[in-house]
């Protein structure tokens, strides 16, 4: 387990070094990740070239359809990954596969030399993530997973603890979930709980895992090493997940080397829950004081009668379960980089001219990963999983 993970404050505004640019590799554009949501700000970047999109040969006709679709869109050619690697153009693979590709996929671009965005999740198991993790530590290149360590919880959340105001921390709670879909009765519920390892459905996606893992950041820049891990999910909001034994909700109680507290939740609470498509909060308890940061204020509140009753919140009939769409926003954020991956871009390109490792690394992922999983097995088995997790 890695220390206390240090902080560097984002800087929204891109920089130009005319000394150097970097082409981007474009692996595969999967519904389940954020690739196509990337793709702007690599467009708009200028110190970036985009090279090319590539995949695998094995996919399945939709996936491939959509890689080629973008490829089109973006003027660049549709390539093999091995083909994509060999090209020198080639400085960053941009990684958005299936979460149960991307440990090999990250570990083949490594050994080619080339630096790793990788959306989220670097691996399925534990055991890949170490994989991808000796891998870039022998290849020596730079890595970042933007989605944890950029944003405005984080950004927000450190500032006040780096001013010194609460005293001492003694707890973090983190609020993560996702206004998407319509609850609905569940019917019978399913007596087990599926374990950790399959992440992923034609239809879903496992929530405590993608919505939870951004709290889990947020702790890991707070607390000290995570040694206790206490898990609970099980009670659906939607059927879709009860089918499949999975969660749309769950939270963790943890507990660090210090024996400081942190608590999280992650997952979906409905399309029409939240002004600005899902709570983002953190709480702060110090031994002075307390403070709760909003990740996505400042906010400009302009709350309109017509504009939330007439609101359309139907579900897009090709997004069903909201992936890649979001209701209707009443409300703006003032911040100019609220997910963080201007700043995230930002800190790659200056780690790669600088011979340096990002703030956030696949090391860093790793133990995100670690934590998750142990909330998993806790949830199964019903006890306290305390880390590191044996092989």
């Amino acid at each position: 387990m890695l220390a206390a993970i240090p902080f560097v404050p984002p800087t929204p505004q891109f920089t130009l070094n005319d000394q150097e640019r970097y082409g981007v590799l474009l692996v595969s554009f999967s519904k389940y990740s954020h690739q196509s949501s990337f793709v702007p700000l690599y467009q708009s970047h200028p110190r970036i070239d985009l090279v090319a999109v590539a995949d695998e040969p094995d996919i399945d006709e939709e996936l491939r359809s959509a890689n080629a679709d973008w490829a089109t869109r973006l003027e660049v050619p549709y390539v093999g990954v091995d083909q994509g690697l060999a090209d020198e153009r080639v400085d960053i693979v941009s990684i958005g596969h299936e979460i149960e590709r991307r440990a090999d996929l990250a570990q083949r671009a490594a050994n080619a030399g080339k630096a790793l965005w990788i959306d989220k999740f670097i691996g399925a198991t534990v055991g890949e993530c170490n994989a991808v993790v000796a891998a870039v530590d022998h290849a020596d290149v730079c890595t970042i997973v933007p989605s944890f360590n950029y944003g405005e919880l984080a950004r927000q959340s450190l500032a006040v603890l780096r001013s010194g105001v609460l005293g001492t921390l003694l707890g973090v709670h983190a609020d993560g979930l996702f206004s998407k879909g319509w609850p609905r009765p569940i019917g019978s519920e399913a007596e087990d709980f599926l374990p950790p390892g399959r992440w992923k459905f034609p239809d879903i996606k496992r929530e405590l895992l993608c919505v939870g893992s951004y709290g889990v950041g947020l702790i890991q820049h707070c607390l000290s090493p995570i040694k206790d891990v206490y898990g609970r999910a099980g009670a659906h909001f939607f059927p879709e997940h009860a089918v499949h034994r999975a969660d749309d909700f769950g939270t963790l109680t943890m507990t660090d080397d210090s024996g400081r507290i942190a608590t999280a939740t992650g997952g979906r609470v409905g399309v029409a829950t939240h002004p600005q498509g899902g709570p983002s909060r953190a709480y702060l308890v110090g031994s002075n004081g307390s403070a709760v940061i909003d990740g996505k204020g400042p906010l400009v509140n302009s709350y309109l009668r017509e504009e939330i009753v007439k609101a359309d919140y139907s579900i897009p009939p090709h997004d069903p379960m909201m992936w890649h769409s979001r209701a209707p926003i009443p409300t703006t954020s003032a911040a100019p980089d609220v997910v963080g991956f201007a700043a995230a871009l930002e800190d790659l390109l200056a780690a790669m001219d600088d011979g340096r490792q990002t703030t956030y690394t696949v090391a860093d992922a790793r133990d995100n990963m670690e934590i998750l999983t142990a909330g998993y097995i806790s949830v199964v088995e019903n006890r306290v999983v305390s880390l590191p997790l044996e092989d």
